[in-house]
């Protein structure tokens, strides 16, 4: 995982409070790695360490035996709906905020 692209979502999360959403930070580093850069980085949303590549596979965001950065969106049920490759999404974090509540809103249609 960025930890800088991590820094940038846990110091906008508030732009997000609007969102019945959980957000969650996805990576092939073991449980115990994502639990100290966690604990380090005193991040308040959820890490989630995915070795064997299910859910990254599942929201599109497999490269090979890596993991693309960007944003992937689910719905209620666990159905993807939305992913971007973008190695700078928290660099961006307003256009990040702008495409993920345009894809909420298009659920909500």
């Amino acid at each position: 995982m960025c930890q800088q692209q991590l820094v940038q979502l846990q110091e906008n999360l508030d732009l997000f409070n609007e969102l019945d959403a959980d957000i969650y930070a996805i990576s092939t580093d073991t449980p115990d790695n994502s639990k100290r850069l966690k604990e380090a980085g005193a991040f308040t949303f959820t890490f989630l360490s995915d070795l064997d590549y299910i859910v990254l596979e599942h929201v599109k965001m497999k490269n090979d035996n890596m993991s693309y950065r960007g944003i992937s969106i689910l719905d209620r049920d666990g159905n993807y709906v939305y992913h971007q490759v973008n190695d700078l999404w928290g660099d961006q974090m307003e256009a990040t905020k702008n495409i993920i509540y345009d894809q909420f809103d298009s659920l909500n249609e």
